[in-house]
C-alpha cells in the first residue's frame, strides 16, 4: 500500500475509477492491478513471467513494483488471467488500453488481437476470442525512448535537467466493457454558445432505428431530442442556459441512446475566440475579454512517473491551482488521462494543450541562442537543424494529429492547442497550423510557443526566463502571450528527488521565493496587460526530478508559496471588463 494525504492506494486495483467520464457505459471491469511480467531480449517469450508488475504504472516507477530502466532492445511481457461474470457479456466485449509506450501487441487466448504504435494515444479491440471461464491476456511491448519517429515528450534514458525518467510499457488504465452487437462508436459535441444550443454528432455501427438524446442540469432533466438518419441532432437550451467559465464551471449531463446502446457523457456551454480590448486582440471567453493566468504542468509524479498515482492526486493538484488564484493550466508536452481533463472541467480550469514532441535532438547552438535573440527560422527547409530529418517521423506526427484532436475534442476546458514548443521537432508550422485549424475550428492555436515563430497561429508567443518580463505589443495583430516565464527555484530539504538542481533563478528561503513570485506577478506581469498581454504561464506547478522550480515540491508535501499572497496578486491579473462576481 502507498498513501497520499492519508488515503491508501490499493495496488490490487489502483486507478479504479471509470477512465473516460465523457464516454461512459454502465458495463465496466478494471484490469488494473497485479499482472505477471518479464523483461528480457526475447520478442516472443510467452512462458516465463518471473515478476509481478502493478498496472497502470510504467516499468521505471516505484508504484509498478519493478522500478527498473528499460534498455533499447528489451521486451516487456505482460500476462493477466481474468474470468468474466456469467451475465457480463450482452453481445460483444471491448478491451481498452489507455496508454502503452511504445509499440504493443496484444494476444487473447493465444490469438493476436491488436497491434498499436505510439505511447500517448489509446486503442480498443474487440475480444472475439473470449472463452467461458478463464481467459489469458498477453501484451508484448518494446520501447525505443530515443526513437525519432514516435512522440516521447520529456522522456530520456539519461535523465537530467529538463529531461526526465523514461516511461515504458503500460502506463494507462486497462479495462473491459460489454456492448450490444451494434454500438455507438463516437460522439462529437459542439456547443453553439451564440445560439444557446448544442450540436451532437453520433457515429453508430449499424442502422439507427431509435434514438434519444437527453440533457440534464444539476441532476434535473431539461431537454430531449432524437438523431436524424445521419446521426445528427440539435439540442436547444434557451430555457436552461448556463455558461461555463472558471468562475462558474457549470456542466450538463448528457445521455445518448441508440438502439440498445447507451453512453453517458457531459458538456459545457462556452466559446473561445479572439476579441478586441483597448485596441489589442486578446483571448475571449464567451465573447468577452478574459485574461488567462496559469501555470505549466508537466504531469509527473515521483512514485508514478507520467501516471498519476490516484484520482485524488490529480484533483489535489488542480484544486491547489484554483486556491492560488489561477484560472488556467498548460498541459506541457503530454496528453493526460481523461479523468484529469474531467477535473479541469468540473473545477473550472481552462487548459492549454500541447502536442507531445518527437524527433532527434536539435542543434545546440539554436537552443543556446534562441532565448536571447529573435531571428527568423524557415522550418520548411533544413529539417535536420530542428531534429526532423526523418521523413517517417514527420509523416507519423501529421498522420496522428487527427487522433489527438478526436480524443480531446469534447473536453470543455481545452481552449488552446500548442503545436510546437521551443522548436522541439518543429517543421512546416504554417502548413500544419492550417491543417490543425481544419481539424478543430472551435479552439485557438499557439503554433510555435517560445521561439522560431513563422507567423502562423493566433498567438505572438514568448518565453522569458533570463530577464525581467517586459514585452512589446504584438506587431502582427495576434494575441500577445507570455507562454512561459518564472522558474523560481528552491530545494526543500527532505523533499527533493535527488541532490541536483536545475532552474534559472535560485532562492534560499521559502519567504524569499514566495516574495519573488508575488512581486513578479504584480510588478512585471500586471503592467504588460495594457500592452495587450492576454496569457501568462508561470513555470511551474511542481518540482520535477532535478527541476526545483515548482510551486510545490515533487512529492506534493510542501507548498512553497504564500497562498493568500499569491492569490491576491493573481486576482489583480484581469482585464477591466473581466467580471468575476
Amino acid at each position: 500500500m502507498y498513501t497520499l494525504e492519508g488515503k491508501r492506494i490499493d495496488l490490487n486495483c489502483p486507478c479504479a475509477e471509470y477512465p473516460t467520464p465523457q464516454f461512459r457505459r454502465d458495463s465496466y471491469i478494471s484490469l488494473n492491478g497485479y499482472w505477471e511480467f518479464s523483461l528480457d531480449e526475447d520478442p516472443v517469450n510467452h512462458v516465463n513471467y518471473p515478476y509481478g508488475i502493478v498496472v497502470p504504472f510504467s516499468v521505471e516507477t516505484p508504484l509498478s513494483q519493478i522500478d527498473q530502466s528499460v534498455k533499447k532492445g528489451q521486451f516487456m511481457h505482460y500476462r493477466k488471467f481474468f474470468t468474466l461474470p456469467d451475465d457480463f457479456n450482452v453481445g460483444r466485449v471491448l478491451l481498452h488500453f489507455e496508454a502503452v509506450d511504445q509499440i504493443a501487441d496484444a494476444f487473447l487466448n493465444g490469438v493476436k488481437i491488436a497491434h498499436h504504435e505510439g505511447g500517448y494515444l489509446p486503442f480498443t479491440v474487440d475480444c472475439m476470442e473470449l472463452r467461458p471461464g478463464k481467459n489469458e491476456l498477453l501484451v508484448d511491448v518494446i520501447d525505443d525512448t530515443s526513437s525519432p519517429i514516435y512522440p516521447r515528450g520529456k522522456q530520456s534514458l539519461k535523465p537530467s535537467g529538463i529531461w526526465y525518467t523514461a516511461t515504458s510499457g503500460i502506463w494507462g488504465s486497462v479495462w473491459l466493457e460489454s456492448v450490444p452487437n451494434e454500438v455507438i462508436q463516437s460522439i462529437k459535441i459542439d456547443p453553439d454558445y451564440d445560439h444557446k444550443q448544442v450540436r451532437i454528432r453520433v457515429k453508430f455501427e449499424g442502422k439507427i432505428k431509435n434514438s434519444s438524446i437527453k440533457a440534464t442540469f444539476a441532476g434535473k432533466f431539461i431537454a430531449e431530442t432524437q438523431l436524424d438518419n445521419e446521426g445528427n441532432a440539435v439540442l436547444p437550451l434557451r430555457s436552461a442556459f448556463h455558461p461555463w467559465s472558471p468562475e462558474t464551471p457549470d456542466l450538463y449531463g448528457l445521455e445518448v441512446s441508440v438502439n440498445n446502446d447507451v453512453v453517458h457523457s457531459y458538456f459545457a456551454m462556452r466559446k473561445f475566440s479572439i476579441v478586441e480590448h483597448q485596441g489589442h486582440k486578446v483571448f475571449g471567453l464567451n465573447n468577452k475579454p478574459y485574461f488567462l493566468k496559469g501555470v505549466l504542468d508537466q504531469g509527473y509524479y515521483p512514485d508514478g512517473g507520467l501516471t498519476p498515482p490516484s484520482d485524488l492526486a490529480m484533483s489535489n493538484d488542480l484544486e491547489l491551482l484554483k486556491d492560488l488564484g489561477f484560472n488556467m493550466v498548460r498541459k506541457h508536452i503530454k496528453v493526460e488521462n481523461m479523468r484529469w481533463y474531467y477535473h479541469c472541467d468540473r473545477l473550472g480550469l481552462i487548459v492549454i494543450q500541447d502536442f507531445p514532441n518527437a524527433g532527434r535532438p536539435y542543434k545546440k547552438l539554436l537552443i543556446w541562442t534562441a532565448p536571447f535573440f529573435t531571428y527568423h527560422f524557415d522550418d520548411t527547409k533544413r529539417h535536420s537543424l530542428l531534429g526532423r530529418k526523418d521523413k517517417e517521423g514527420r509523416d507519423y506526427f501529421e498522420k496522428t494529429m487527427p487522433d489527438y484532436v478526436e480524443r480531446l475534442y469534447n473536453v470543455p476546458s481545452i481552449a488552446i492547442w500548442t503545436l510546437f514548443n521551443e522548436g522541439w521537432g518543429q517543421f512546416d508550422s504554417v502548413r500544419l497550423t492550417q491543417y490543425l485549424r481544419s481539424l478543430d475550428s472551435t479552439r485557438l492555436i499557439d503554433s510555435t510557443s517560445g521561439w522560431f515563430d513563422n507567423g502562423a497561429g493566433d498567438f505572438d508567443s514568448k518565453h522569458i526566463y533570463f530577464r525581467k518580463v517586459d514585452m512589446e505589443p504584438s506587431k502582427d495583430d495576434r494575441i500577445l502571450s507570455l507562454s512561459e516565464y518564472g522558474a523560481f527555484s528552491l530545494m526543500v530539504s527532505g523533499h527533493c528527488f535527488n541532490e541536483k538542481k536545475t532552474s534559472y533563478k535560485y532562492f534560499d528561503t521559502l519567504e524569499n521565493l514566495s516574495d519573488a513570485i508575488i512581486k513578479c506577478q504584480e510588478e512585471e506581469v500586471l503592467p504588460q496587460i495594457k500592452k495587450g498581454l492576454s496569457v501568462s504561464v508561470l513555470t511551474q506547478l511542481s518540482d520535477v526530478e532535478s527541476e526545483t522550480n515548482g510551486l510545490i515540491t515533487y512529492d506534493r508535501k510542501v507548498v512553497k508559496v504564500d497562498k493568500v499572497g499569491l492569490r491576491n496578486a493573481n486576482q489583480k491579473l484581469v482585464f477591466k471588463e473581466d467580471n468575476h462576481d
